[in-house]
């Protein structure tokens, strides 16, 4: 059968094309052998991610058309409104739980137990003081601002009170729980990840169903806030006694050093720096929709911003199963492995993403419509755009690893969030002129390029490499896959009446123009005979299976 053998044929000449390359190729071939544990790791934990994120595609994409209906558009645009307002208040410390993660994740890789217990043990009393700063904040300044500022339709300011307050108690609990899920993911971890978030799907699907087909006198929207945060308490109740159970450091005890103190302020408030110009912007965005166009424009995007989740999720899998390593490799002094995993990293993730979001981007029209009842306008370019964006961002998410484990993040986190800031005032100036809602995304796309040169600048500079030499290949690369991989699915797209017959043929050509194009213009040498031998290997468990 020479169909069965032909994945050896393949193997053979890239092997022999290997063995002439240069000595750098072939020990890159051999050190990627050498780590096949950790190679082996990083590959269950995507798979178990990508599994419960397949499953939640399905179940979530079922369940916001559920809760759209249930809810409808003006409801669902209050509460997008004001749970991403009180959501702003999380950056109060949203930015320690990155710095707690670091942390931990660093005292884990150097094998020093008794610092990974401090860390843990202040982390709880970090947490505990500034949870007690958000709930002050939010009860406050938040509640202030809701019912003088924002725009509710009228008639639902007691609902809209009710979805705030009970998003504050969602934050504080987040606040609570974020050493604890340091631990899961430094300890690589993800399967509890798999498990618990297949069940908050499931919760969410049957809350969804009983809104749509219940029968109740409780008013939707408050009892659609109340359900979700029934779901996330339950999760992580689970999350703590897992802790508590399985990971002896998880042990609190009081423990303050100034020291320690010091370090993790430090890296945690660069981090702040960034994730308040992050939120100020987004919801200034959403403010500035809410203020000009109106609730059902904060639909539209909550509605993009659902599909760009639900799509970049899958590549958030690899690149949370990826970056503990990356955090050990550093804190081991190992970092020419360290290097090769995020450049690899950062190229295969952007095929992951390119594979999945070609397809949806050119039949957004067709997903959306047969997606939702009703596509709010707009929905459909905010889609497209915010895919672009994507693909950028995911290249910038990977190199940000690197310049993070270092601990050295002021370097860039303070022109990164000047020019994130940005996208708020161009915006509101876009919007106050009268230009289509659409320059909201447009202005994102403009400022990552800016962004993105800063930071590969600041790394290259960081670990004494040239970006000539390592960073512009490849960006010419992908570019290179994403051309050809683009090329048939375009031309089918237009030549193909609108349908289902358009949008299956679109999808199925997209899947195998990528595959192709990732594969021959993506990879060099040895990852070729790296995913040929995963492929034979896959291949002959399967006929063995057969036997």
């Amino acid at each position: 059968m020479p169909g069965y053998y032909i994945l050896d044929k393949v193997r053979g000449l890239l092997w022999n094309r290997l063995k002439k390359v240069s000595p750098t190729k072939h020990s890159d071939y051999s050190t990627l052998q050498n780590a096949s544990e950790n190679t082996r790791r990083l590959a269950k934990n995507t798979i178990l991610l990508s599994l419960r994120s397949l499953f939640n595609l399905f179940c979530s994409l079922y369940s916001s058309r559920l809760f759209l209906q249930a809810l409808g558009v003006e409801d669902y645009g209050i509460y997008n409104a004001v749970a991403g307002f009180v959501s702003m208040f999380w950056l109060v410390t949203g930015s320690l739980s990155s710095a707690v993660g670091r942390f931990i994740t660093v005292a884990l890789g150097r094998g020093d137990r008794d610092r990974l217990n401090k860390v843990f043990s202040m982390s709880l009393i970090i947490m505990a003081c500034f949870g007690l700063l958000v709930l002050i904040l939010t009860e406050s300044f938040g509640l202030w601002f809701l019912q003088n500022k924002m725009t509710i339709t009228p008639g639902r300011e007691k609902a809209a009170l009710w979805v705030f307050q009970i998003s504050v108690i969602s934050i504080m609990t987040s606040i609570a729980i974020v050493p604890f899920g340091a631990e899961i993911i430094a300890h690589e971890k993800m399967g509890l990840y798999a498990y618990t978030g297949i069940a908050e799907t499931l919760f969410r699907l049957l809350l969804a169903i009983f809104l749509v087909y219940g029968v109740y006198s409780a008013d939707s929207l408050i009892l659609y806030a109340a359900g979700l945060l029934f779901a996330t308490l339950s999760i992580q109740i689970y999350i703590f006694s897992y802790c508590c159970r399985h990971f002896q450091e998880c042990r609190a005890r009081f423990f303050f050093k100034w020291q320690m103190f010091k370090e993790m302020f430090s890296y945690a408030g660069w981090n702040f720096v960034e994730q308040i110009s992050q939120t100020f912007s987004g919801q200034g965005v959403n403010m500035a929709i809410n203020v000009f166009l109106g609730p059902v424009l904060n639909s539209a995007r909550g509605l993009a911003g659902t599909v760009e989740n639900v799509v970049t999720v899958f590549v958030r899998n690899f690149t949370m199963a990826l970056s503990p390593q990356i955090t050990k490799s550093y804190a081991a002094g190992k970092i020419e492995y360290m290097k090769m995993l995020a450049f690899r990293g950062a190229k295969f993730s952007y095929f992951i993403l390119l594979f999945l979001a070609l397809p949806l981007f050119l039949e957004a029209d067709f997903a959306l419509s047969f997606w939702l009842a009703e596509v709010p306008p707009h929905t459909v370019n905010f889609v497209r755009i915010s895919l672009l964006l994507s693909q950028l961002n995911i290249i910038d998410g990977i190199f940000r690893m690197m310049q993070d484990a270092t601990q050295n993040i002021k370097c860039y986190k303070i022109p990164i969030s000047i020019i994130v800031f940005c996208a708020f005032p161009l915006s509101y100036l876009c919007l106050k002129l009268g230009m289509a809602p659409e320059w909201i995304y447009i202005n994102m796309l403009i400022l990552a390029i800016p962004r993105i040169f800063i930071i590969q600048k600041i790394v290259a500079k960081t670990y004494s490499y040239s970006l000539r030499e390592k960073v512009w290949p490849l960006y010419l690369h992908l570019a290179l896959v994403t051309l050809c991989a683009a090329i048939i699915p375009v031309a089918a797209h237009f030549l193909i009446p609108y349908g289902w017959g358009r949008t299956l043929t679109v999808g199925i050509i997209s899947l195998l123009s990528t595959a192709t194009a990732a594969f021959f213009f993506g990879c060099n040498f040895s990852e070729k005979q790296f995913v040929i031998e995963k492929i034979i290997h896959f291949r002959d468990m399967f006929f063995k299976a057969r036997q």
